[in-house]
């Protein structure tokens, strides 16, 4: 980022494959980079982005390598916003309840985003699209 006082958005598209899970990860690690975030900060909002691509990939588009997951990313001083949009209708959010089985190999993503962010939203979109947005609030560096 050229000026961290300014807010900065990037765009991705990838196929709905999961080999390229790394890239939404390799663009939130070298931009978060130059902003008072700590590790553990950008770490949790990475595993969370990499969730939401994940659902995007796997119940959005039903893994169709010709269906792409769009990325949106916000950096701006105070926090970091990633948008994820796939081509599917979405799932009963609000009705949505935790796993009681923590220890299921899946079913935990909704869990893991929610605990890693600050700010954790599903909607379906007038255009059909899917959205998730996860926000993660930067403390103040002391």
């Amino acid at each position: 980022m050229t000026d961290p006082a300014q807010s900065q958005h990037v765009e991705l598209r990838i196929p709905s494959q999961l080999l390229y899970l790394g890239v939404p990860d390799a663009i939130l690690m070298e931009l978060a980079g130059d902003l008072p975030a700590s590790q553990k900060e950008i770490d949790e909002l990475s595993t969370s982005a990499i969730e939401a691509c994940t659902n995007a990939m796997e119940h959005g588009n039903g893994m169709e390598a010709d269906r792409f997951v769009e990325i949106h990313f916000e950096f701006s001083p105070d926090r970091i916003d990633v948008t994820v949009l796939d081509n599917g209708c979405g799932f009963d959010h609000e009705g949505w309840r935790p796993p009681t089985d923590l220890l299921r190999e899946r079913g935990r993503g909704i869990t893991i985003m929610r605990e890693f962010t600050d700010e954790l939203l599903f909607d379906l979109l007038p255009d059909g699209r899917f959205r998730v947005r996860l926000r993660k609030n930067i403390a103040p560096a002391d």
